[in-house]
């Protein structure tokens, strides 16, 4: 049997419902995305062999609605972004070279298990709890960012780095989720200081 559409009541007793369930979602989103963070507590830089080494504590906490999606098997993505500038006199600074450094975590139902995979080495490790993922992922030791052979010694350079949590790429009907997830994104702020010798 073949059923119709009908069409919606139009009283102002309706619009009024659906414009306070409309503000309630977006007051419930606003309170969620306010709980999220990404702080970069400490980041400093070394020359050693030739070559500028990154180290940074960062402290990820994840929001509500990133928690739900972590423990419905949608697998966050972390990225760290570290941006080299040359200091100009006249002109603004220029970037010069970027390096992104990306992760991914994911929650394992079956082993009740966090998976912590380094996308650019393919190493991964897994955890019990997800404040040990988040710690490790927090702890960034010994990355390599560049050789010193690349920059001028008679310009004075700076290093940026700036963190972001997301969901990874989704296609089909799970590209719907991260249309709905780009409200929730977590970033971090730029921190930027000189590179010294």
């Amino acid at each position: 049997m073949m059923q119709r559409a009908e069409r919606c009541d139009d009283s102002p007793g309706w619009r009024l419902g659906a414009a306070g369930l409309f503000v309630a979602l977006l007051l419930q989103a606003g309170g969620a995305r306010a709980e999220g963070s990404i702080e970069i507590r400490e980041a400093t830089t070394r020359l050693q062999a030739g070559v500028w080494f990154l180290d940074a504590d960062i402290v990820y906490t994840l929001n509500e609605p990133a928690l739900e999606a972590l423990d419905s098997g949608v697998t966050l993505a972390v990225e760290l972004t570290i941006r080299l500038t040359q200091r100009r006199r006249i002109i603004w600074d220029a970037s010069f070279a970027e390096l992104k450094q990306r992760y991914s975590l994911q929650y394992h139902a079956l082993t009740e298990r966090y998976i912590l995979r380094n996308l650019n080495s393919g190493e991964q490790e897994t955890y019990g709890t997800l404040a040990g993922a988040l710690s490790a992922l927090g702890t960034v030791r010994a990355l390599p960012i560049i050789d010193d052979a690349l920059l001028s010694r008679r310009e004075r350079h700076y290093v940026a780095i700036r963190a972001v949590v997301d969901i990874e790429e989704l296609g089909g009907p799970l590209a719907l989720i991260r249309f709905l997830w780009n409200d929730w994104r977590i970033d971090s702020e730029w921190v930027r200081w000189r590179l010294d010798r």
